[in-house]
């Protein structure tokens, strides 16, 4: 055989073809599998490797330490049964297909998890979580409305920490059921109603942990339709750190507890007495050092003047003194002086021989005198 009229690949040309292939497969992206973990490891770099099997096949599995939580190291023991998100890569340097996983999750949730991950992933597809819907939470809101159950920890977490951050702000409370069937409906009645009221600027919605039984109610489609179309923002706080639900992805933020949730809604007065003696100091010394400036500007103002109005006077002066010579030149005494005469003819001078008659007087003027004549 001919070698030479053949296509040679490489090992490193084979592999990168089918890494393109496997990687640029959307059906490969972003999906969900479950399975039985095994030969898990957790890496001194934070790194996790483990394999997820099932009775008739394997896959190598890798999760960078930048998605692993607490809880993620809780579910990745040696025989949990786990669904994970993940999206198949090729590692070129052994030739392995691998999972790059990014969310871990329980199996024993069952039909549970799968609504709420149906659900996500439909509303997610339509934008209703998208970054670009979000709304600004209000920086000094007037009026707050909070939608929990009247009575527990959680909404003495929240107005204790409003009252204490910020105590000008007037709290208006919609109670809710926030657990079983009634509560889905129950919240977003509250929501309706704290929606209309004009002086409302943002809503926090707030339950404490539980288990996701107990948060089911929050993963409800109506509720996040309705939080989705609500026009004052809105911030969801349910359960703990680790807990989420369909509400936290659709509200405008998402408070790991309700007391962040009180924290995120308003500015800490202490901080703000701080924050405006500091902008007081530096408009203070905005403002000295702006006097300084334009005093400096006014001296050399100042000083452009005088040399101007020096510069005007000297030039004056020489004008002056110029004209003074020039009209001592042309001064008639000075021509008398000099041994000249000026003779007059009733107070004229005469110029021309023609201008005087026999008999006329005549006055002519000398350096050191007058002499009346009589001409011929």
């Amino acid at each position: 055989m001919n070698y030479l009229s053949v296509d040679l690949l490489t090992v490193r040309d084979l592999t990168y073809r089918i890494k393109e292939v496997l990687e640029y497969d959307d059906e490969l992206q972003e999906i969900y599998i479950q399975g039985e973990v095994s030969n898990c490891t957790l890496h001194s770099s934070g790194h996790a490797y483990f394999t997820l099997k099932d009775e008739d096949a394997q896959i190598s599995c890798v999760m960078f330490r930048g998605s692993i939580t607490a809880k993620t190291r809780e579910l990745l023991k040696q025989g949990a049964k786990l669904i994970v998100k993940g999206s198949v890569t090729v590692y070129a340097q052994r030739g392995n297909y691998q999972l790059l996983v990014q969310e871990v999750y329980s199996s024993g949730i069952g039909d549970l998890y799968q609504q709420f991950l149906l659900l996500k992933d439909k509303l997610q597809a339509e934008g209703l979580f998208d970054e670009s819907h979000k709304k600004p939470l209000p920086l000094f809101p007037s009026t707050i409305g909070v939608i929990t159950s009247p009575t527990g920890a959680v909404i003495k977490d929240i107005m204790q920490t409003i009252r204490r951050r910020y105590p000008c702000v007037n709290l208006l409370i919609a109670p809710a059921i926030v657990q079983g069937e009634q509560a889905p409906v129950s919240v977003t009645e509250a929501l309706h109603t704290l929606c209309a009221r004009p002086e409302v600027e943002l809503i926090i919605i707030a339950r404490g942990g539980g288990s996701i039984e107990d948060l089911w109610c929050f993963n409800n489609e109506s509720l996040a339709r309705a939080v989705f179309a609500c026009q004052t923002p809105v911030i969801s706080a349910i359960g703990h750190e680790t807990d989420f639900t369909i509400l936290d992805f659709v509200a405008d933020l998402r408070a790991a507890t309700p007391t962040a949730a009180a924290e995120h809604a308003v500015p800490d007065q202490a901080e703000m007495g701080a924050l405006l003696f500091q902008m007081k100091a530096g408009i203070h010394t905005a403002v000295r050092y702006s006097l300084y400036h334009h005093m400096q500007i006014l001296d050399d103002m100042a000083e452009k003047i005088h040399m101007q109005r020096r510069y005007i006077f000297a030039r004056t002066r020489s004008e002056l003194d110029l004209l003074q010579a020039t009209l001592e030149q042309y001064n008639p005494k000075a021509f008398l002086d000099k041994g000249f005469s000026l003779v007059l003819k009733n107070g004229k001078v005469v110029k021309s021989v023609q201008e005087v008659k026999s008999g006329d007087p005549l006055q002519v003027l000398l350096k050191d005198g007058q002499i009346n004549v009589i001409t011929e």
